[in-house]
């Protein structure tokens, strides 16, 4: 019998998917976030500091601890943990330097609700799809990850091991516009660099950015939670956010995907991991650039799962963040 060749590169392609782990074969639908452990044993701060405690034993650096606002008088505690892996980091920068600094850190978030209180993580999964554009190569580094990030979290906390995904469910990175209008393409695309500093010095670039954004000051009254330069000196990346943002986007998100949060009094806090937001600083020869995502791509990103008219109701909240952002950077006179 022969076999057409339509036909033999079909067996081929299922021969080579059969050896591909699960997580990795193509198709394969990953949520934005994921639970690690659910209902973990211990109250808030004792957990927090068995976190804390784990990275400082690990390959991982802690960048910051940062808590975020429920929205209106809800008690519950969200603490976002912001982390870095440096030989992780290289190899996302190494895969693309251009898009690769938005997906260098990580975030644990370590949240209360009616049901307890539980950890979960932004996927690399599915960040990584989003900002190395589907490139099916680093699939295997972003899932080598993603269990880094587990076995840290469950080798320091105890609680019931989950591995259900959330926020907007994505068979593939490519993000496409809302309605046909609103906020779609290739990460690459969505990029815009806003500042260059020529014969500039990243580390003052850096700093002078980051003075922009200490006080409360303008409408949404953005502080610095973090910054990062990364080893080679080339790349640095400023984690901004304020209570303002936090709060309304947990507002407009609810419960999102996950139908089983439904009825608790803030159940917008699982999505926690979506901040800080995401200043970039790259050397380009002798000149420093300084970059932002489009903020409305970034709120699909993390905040899809809101639905349609969740967007089209709050569509100028984006371009205010955006705008003032903007305007902070400019103002340093570069």
């Amino acid at each position: 019998m022969k076999f057409s060749k339509t036909l033999f590169s079909f067996l081929a392609v299922l021969a080579f998917t059969a050896f591909l782990p699960a997580a990795d074969q193509p198709g394969n639908k990953f949520g934005v976030y994921e639970y690690v452990l659910q209902k973990c044993q211990g109250e808030f701060d004792a957990v927090s500091q068995a976190l804390e405690t784990a990275v400082d034993s690990s390959s991982f650096q802690l960048l910051a601890k940062h808590d975020e606002k429920a929205p209106g008088d809800c008690a519950f505690k969200t603490r976002v943990f912001i982390l870095y892996a440096p030989d992780y980091g290289k190899q996302i920068l190494e895969a693309n330097p251009m898009t690769g600094a938005f997906a260098v850190s990580d975030r644990i978030n370590l949240f209360q609700d009616e049901a307890g209180l539980h950890i979960s993580i932004v996927n690399p999964m599915s960040i990584n799809r989003t900002v190395l554009m589907d490139d099916a190569k680093y699939q295997q580094l972003s899932e080598m990850h993603r269990q880094a990030l587990r076995n840290l979290i469950t080798g320091a906390v105890t609680g019931t091991e989950s591995e259900k995904q959330y926020g907007q469910l994505r068979k593939k990175g490519y993000i496409g516009k809302t309605m046909g209008i609103m906020a779609g393409g290739p990460f690459n695309k969505k990029m815009k660099k806003i500042a260059v500093a020529a014969n500039g010095n990243l580390q003052d670039v850096v700093q002078k950015i980051a003075s922009k954004f200490q006080g409360e000051t303008g409408k949404w009254k953005l502080n610095q939670v973090y910054s990062l330069i990364t080893d080679d000196g080339n790349t640095a990346v400023i984690g901004i956010s304020s209570p303002l943002v936090e709060k309304k986007s947990f507002a407009i998100v609810k419960a999102g995907s996950d139908k089983s949060r439904k009825k608790f009094k803030c159940p917008g806090i699982a999505h926690a991991g979506a901040y800080p937001m995401e200043i970039v600083v790259n050397k380009d020869g002798s000149a420093v650039n300084v970059w932002l995502v489009n903020s409305m791509y970034r709120m699909k990103m993390y905040f899809e799962d809101a639905g349609k008219m969740a967007f089209a109701k709050n569509m100028g909240m984006p371009g205010s963040i955006q705008d003032e952002i903007e305007s902070k950077i400019k103002s340093c006179g570069f």
